[in-house]
């Protein structure tokens, strides 16, 4: 294994005394044009209320619920991620439940090479944040001016600041909802969206993306030895590759209650070790900036 060089620095905060811990590593990323999505991919902006007569119609039902989307970037190669950040995405995960959707980026390692979608997809938050340093992660949602930082060397600090987040996000009634439903079909997936508009809006956009649980790799953990562990939500695609984030455009004016179906195929990537441990990740966003997320669901790929 080719061992990676790392940095150990401590971010001080201002206004109370805790550190970070994070990882910087310089890493030149180009977009993977293997995630291209098949013919079929089609987006109908005309249903409303569900679809008129003759309209499109769809099985899906729209909760009206805000959930939180996590990006979080590390690596295998970094110590502090395995001691902090991976932690804390449990946390999240086990506090939270659905009502967090954790996107898993693993930033040019055993798991993700530095080309694949997932670090191209993390690149854009932390330019966006002016950060070079890992693990680091950005807490988005409707109404709720994107978080982003580092995670202290307290679990209680990182934990705490999570929830605090999460429930401040999921506290919002949401502006946009979406539903959505996956099939893995041979070596790719298929997947129906329903986005839902609960007040009149202009732009709006969608990613949908693969994600895979249980990937396990070696991991490096400050001031413990390495260790076989399982990485979830891991980054591996999605269905547009036109730019970094992934997403598309869902149109540039919505009524109230105006709903939106989309049907995609997406090719399984070649980097995911085990298909029946996908999931997808739908999430939609008011802008095409990395601060523009709105809202998300996360389902499995039956």
């Amino acid at each position: 294994m080719v061992m990676k060089k790392y940095r150990l620095f401590t971010l001080v905060l201002f206004s109370i005394a805790i550190s970070f811990a994070s990882c910087e590593k310089d890493i030149a990323l180009t977009p993977n044009e293997n995630f291209a999505p098949s013919s079929d991919q089609s987006i109908d902006s005309t249903a409303l209320n569900g679809g008129g007569i003759g309209g499109p119609v769809s099985n899906l039902i729209v909760q009206k619920r805000q959930r939180a989307v996590v990006t979080y970037v590390g690596a295998t190669w970094c110590p502090p991620c395995g001691a902090y950040g991976d932690p804390t995405k449990i946390h999240m995960e086990t506090a939270h439940g659905s009502d967090v959707i954790i996107l898993n980026v693993q930033s040019g390692d055993a798991i993700s090479s530095q080309g694949a979608f997932g670090p191209t997809f993390g690149r854009a938050f932390q330019t966006f944040a002016n950060s070079s340093s890992i693990p680091y992660a950005y807490w988005s949602g409707a109404n709720f001016t994107m978080v982003y930082r580092g995670f202290y060397t307290s679990a209680n600090s990182n934990n705490s600041a999570a929830d605090q987040d999460i429930n401040s996000i999921k506290g919002d009634s949401p502006e946009i909802g979406v539903a959505a439903k996956a099939v893995v079909s041979g070596d790719s997936i298929k997947v129906e969206t329903l986005t839902k508009f609960y007040s009149a809006t202009t732009d709006a956009y969608i990613g949908v993306y693969i994600l895979e649980d249980g990937v396990e790799a070696s991991q490096k953990i400050s001031g413990s030895p390495d260790a076989i562990t399982s990485h979830e939500n891991v980054v591996r695609g999605a269905a547009f590759v036109g730019n970094d984030l992934g997403i598309q455009s869902l149109g540039n004016a919505f009524a109230v209650d105006q709903q939106v179906i989309g049907n995609y195929s997406i090719a399984i990537p070649s980097t995911v070790l085990d298909k029946t441990k996908l999931q997808v990740a739908v999430v939609v966003w008011e802008s095409e900036n990395a601060d523009g997320i709105s809202n998300g669901i996360l389902v499995d790929a039956d």
